[in-house]
């Protein structure tokens, strides 16, 4: 199972991390998981091109974003990546679980 944990601080969004995998299929023909990757290495990818966010890690099966300083333009990023997300797990909730806390 993909696991999404998130922290909102202030009304911002100041972690995210993914780990798992969906195993909805093999490992390379997991579209569940293709898509989180692509939803979230876009976010990351934007954070670092738009933001100059450089508080991304990527592990082995782990990807952790932390936003030390949030402003809207990461607020926007994130939401937008979130938002993304939460489309997947309403689909996918048995292959995908977002855990929410406000700090």
């Amino acid at each position: 199972m993909i696991r999404v944990n998130c922290t909102v601080k202030d009304g911002h969004i100041v972690h995210l991390d993914l780990s798992g995998h969906s195993e909805s299929a093999a490992r390379g023909e997991d579209l569940i998981c293709a898509g989180v990757s692509t939803v979230v290495f876009g976010l990351c990818n934007a954070l670092d091109e738009i933001a100059g966010i450089d508080t991304i890690r990527v592990d082995q099966n782990l990807i952790a974003v932390d936003i030390l300083k949030p402003d809207q333009t990461t607020d926007t990023i994130m939401r937008t990546g979130l938002i993304q997300l939460m489309t997947v797990e309403e689909q996918y909730s048995h292959f995908m679980k977002i855990q929410l806390t406000e700090e």
